[in-house]
């Protein structure tokens, strides 16, 4: 009789430790209810678009939605601040460009994360640059417009979406090295840039393609190595013979401790959506360029990245507020 007891104990026990392991497994399995994504800018900028895009197609491929909550404010910083204080869990992550990570810090006292307080899940496109005059602008050609600022110096004010911005930094480079000067008026946004732009109260501006293309304005270089598919007749400011810039690199983060597996699943389900035809035809749409790294790759990228803006930022004698 006790023998009988025992091996019903046994077997009671085992069922358990079936059970137990079949529940633990269900609930390993990613994702398992909604997905919050954190945009750090204001709905329907360019940033915001793609991430929507990204974030339809993740949604696709997983079975579970990808909301979008915008977090805007303070250079982007506000809303990684907000990714830093999340549980790492896999359930909130951000889809952003390098500016909160890799320039913030060296212009912004007192951040409430740093470049360590997330992990890169994946690089999904590049927002691309260029140097715009309105459409009735009497500079046709980069030329003509470099020889008035450099035979007028100081007379002349350009835009950019503030200082730290990546549109800032790049135009601000060409300009130093270059030799030109020019007074920078800095903008809360690209929306707010384009009427100054095209009634010429702002003689030029430097901002994103995806943000500017087809609205009244006219592009006369673009801030890379190579030309853009928007505009493939404009040079770019290295084949004029000036520093290329880096563009935005746009990619998904998630808060640093977040399990290896979900990171894992994450990058793979972002290399899908990158190579999907519906994410490249909205991304085309948008004119940003498609531009796939993984988890290793991108943080490589961004850490290179975060010491050549100190530098630069240095260069241009750039104080932290």
């Amino acid at each position: 009789m006790k023998n009988l007891v025992a091996s019903f104990l046994i077997a009671g026990m085992g069922l358990s430790m079936v059970l137990s392991i079949g529940t633990a497994g269900a609930q390993e399995v990613y994702p398992s209810r909604p997905v919050t994504v954190i945009v750090p800018f204001q709905a329907g900028h360019g940033v915001d678009l793609m991430g929507r895009a990204l974030a339809s197609e993740f949604s696709k491929i997983t079975g579970q939605a990808f909301p979008i909550v915008n977090r805007e404010g303070a250079a982007a910083t506000i809303g990684f601040a907000s990714l830093a204080a999340a549980k790492p869990d896999g359930y909130t992550v951000a889809i952003s460009p390098n500016t909160p990570l890799t320039i913030a810090p060296h212009v912004i006292k007192n951040l409430a994360y740093t470049l360590d307080s997330f992990v890169p899940v994946c690089q999904s496109f590049e927002n691309v640059m260029a140097l715009f005059v309105g459409s009735a602008s009497p500079y046709k050609t980069y030329q003509e417009l470099a020889s008035a600022v450099k035979s007028q110096s100081g007379k002349f004010s350009w835009a950019s979406s503030g200082v730290g911005s990546v549109p800032h930094l790049s135009a601000s480079a060409w300009l130093a090295t270059a030799g030109l000067d020019a007074v920078h008026v800095p903008f809360r946004g690209e929306p707010q840039i384009l009427p100054q732009l095209i009634s010429n109260e702002i003689t030029f501006a430097a901002a994103s393609i995806s943000g500017m293309a087809g609205k009244g304005v006219r592009p006369l270089a673009v801030f890379a190595e190579q030309r853009h598919f928007a505009y493939p007749d404009v040079p770019t400011m290295a084949e004029l013979g000036h520093a290329a810039g880096v563009p935005g690199l746009n990619g998904m983060f998630a808060p640093r401790g977040t399990p290896e597996a979900v990171l894992a699943s994450l990058e793979k389900t972002c290399a899908e959506v990158t190579s999907s035809e519906s994410f490249r035809s909205a991304a085309a749409r948008l004119n940003q360029r498609v531009s796939f790294l993984g988890r290793k790759d991108f943080d490589k990228r961004l850490r290179a990245d975060f010491d050549d803006k100190a530098k630069l930022i240095k260069q241009l004698n750039i104080k932290a507020e």
